[in-house]
């Protein structure tokens, strides 16, 4: 029994010297069994040993992607951004207003399901139609909020403008402008009018 015990304790100790020189995260205390051979009736000797060291942190060599300056001088001169717009990027995989709209403003998609299907979304001034119209350039996707309070003849409206759209190996990055809290005129061609629920509200 002594001797399989003898040889466990020495296979530990073997262990722990092993998990010793693997492990770099954390200090440990480590007690040494030494075992004596002549005698089996003496008991282990144990001596703690401290074991320090210090972590070198490998810097990273992988190259960030840096944009175009292209891109950067596009924005840079433009005077319509105020500070209720934001320029933001979004990574997707569609072109899809639905999947656009819900990255840009930070809705779910049900939201926007239920936006679509009370006819609160247009793209530049027209209903939208069809939820899986993909977005263009230039495009101004306008969410309906409702009629201004102060005035009857304005609507109060979340704004994505689409400002440019590539492509790249697994996703595709649309830049736009998004305006939160937009005040403008009712549309001229088929104007915004509230359900009869809304106006009781």
């Amino acid at each position: 029994m002594n001797c399989i015990w003898r040889r466990n304790v020495q296979r530990f100790v073997g262990l722990a010297y092993c998990n010793l020189q693997n492990s770099k995260r954390k200090s440990i205390h480590l007690a040494t069994f030494s075992t004596i051979q002549s005698s089996l009736n003496k008991p282990f000797l144990l001596s703690p040993v401290h074991c320090t060291y210090s972590v070198i942190r490998q810097k990273s060599k992988k190259k960030r992607d840096i944009d175009s300056d292209d891109e950067e001088e596009l924005y840079e001169g433009d005077g319509s951004l105020s500070k209720d717009s934001k320029v933001i990027k979004v990574n997707t995989t569609s072109l899809r207003t639905d999947g656009v709209l819900k990255l840009a403003l930070g809705v779910s998609r049900n939201k926007i399901e239920q936006l679509f299907y009370e006819s609160k979304i247009r793209v530049n001034g027209k209903k939208l139609l069809k939820k899986s119209n993909p977005v263009q350039v230039d495009n101004e996707i306008d969410v309906i909020k409702g009629l201004s309070p102060k005035n009857p003849d304005h609507i109060l409206v979340s704004r994505v403008e689409v400002l440019n759209i590539a492509a790249r190996e697994e996703s595709i990055a649309i830049t736009v402008r998004r305006f939160k809290n937009l005040l403008i005129e009712n549309y001229e061609k088929d104007p915004y009018k509230p359900s009869s629920s809304e106006e009781q509200e």
